[in-house]
């Protein structure tokens, strides 16, 4: 699909448009929110019989907050404009902290908290990796086994070479991704804040067991994931517990837009197969991090 193609060539003619980022969200100078890729909503049931054989519940912890054989908790976090960063990272993290008390008699009977993996794509990879970022600073979080990150959203103010691309060329065009990180935190933060470019330091304190990180070969975001990987690797990872993989010839969420594509498919086996294959491996992290990443440096 060529999304950016249908942003050139939208015409609105609802009202000034103040920011746009189609086809995910267009903002307008009297308040309004459009959103172009919100998923349809589908009713909670307990019954596996009337649900594909999945049995879902909607647990409120928060006023504020709206295959692989796992029991699966979907964070409905609030989103920006309306709440800029840090509500995402806020409602997530009050989420987490919600399992590690295994409260809920689900969790409770069904959840196995040794092999606790977070998951995320784009925003949401974001949000992952910030999440076990701040998991290892408290004790009151279980221990996670791992995160899959894919095609997180990760940005700075330097061009990477897959970036140096004219606007035409890809779906989400360099000069708009500038804009996107000042949009969500309401201009209180531009493209050199380390939440979306994280420094070494902070890399070096992932304590998860095992990280798979994915990226589209035609994906604007792709060097900063392959860059995270990198650095991940300064930091001490192996290909032992840090799996990359690369879909060639896809772009960013391909998975979402077409689920039944095969390398979607193949996309979503590949998360399967690493989920379910736990290897029994100590974290990467060292006793004095920060030093080895600057030594790798």
């Amino acid at each position: 699909m060529s999304a950016n193609k249908s942003y050139r060539s939208h015409k609105n003619t609802d009202g000034e448009v103040d920011f746009e980022f189609y086809p995910v969200i267009r903002k307008y100078k009297d308040g309004r929110i459009e959103r172009f890729t919100m998923s349809s909503f589908v009713p909670a049931s307990a019954d596996p019989a009337t649900s594909h054989g999945v049995a879902t519940r909607d647990v409120v912890i928060d006023q504020g907050t709206g295959s692989a054989g796992a029991l699966i908790v979907s964070v409905e976090y609030r989103l920006a404009p309306e709440y800029p960063v840090p509500a995402s990272y806020n409602d997530t993290w009050a989420a987490l902290r919600w399992v590690a008390t295994l409260s809920d008699p689900w969790l409770a009977g069904y959840a196995d908290p040794r092999r606790t993996y977070l998951a995320g794509d784009s925003a949401g990879g974001n949000i992952v990796y910030h999440m076990a970022i701040r998991a290892t600073h408290d004790d009151s979080i279980m221990d996670i086994e791992g995160l899959v990150i894919v095609h997180p959203f990760l940005w700075g103010l330097e061009r990477l070479p897959a970036e140096k691309v004219s606007d035409g060329d890809v779906m989400y065009p360099p000069a708009l991704v500038d804009k996107l990180w000042p949009f969500v935190t309401a201009g209180q933060a531009g493209n050199d804040d380390p939440r979306i470019n994280p420094p070494d330091e902070e890399i070096a304190l992932l304590t998860c067991r095992r990280v798979m990180v994915c990226v589209a070969g035609r994906d604007t975001l792709r060097d900063r994931g392959r860059r995270f990987a990198s650095r991940m690797r300064k930091c001490g990872w192996t290909d032992r517990n840090l799996t990359v993989v690369e879909t060639e010839g896809e772009d960013h969420l391909f998975h979402l837009y077409a689920p039944l594509r095969a390398t979607s498919k193949d996309l979503m086996d590949r998360v399967v197969h690493f989920i379910n294959d736990r290897a029994t491996l100590p974290s990467p992290n060292h006793s004095d991090p920060r030093s080895l990443c600057r030594a790798a440096l």
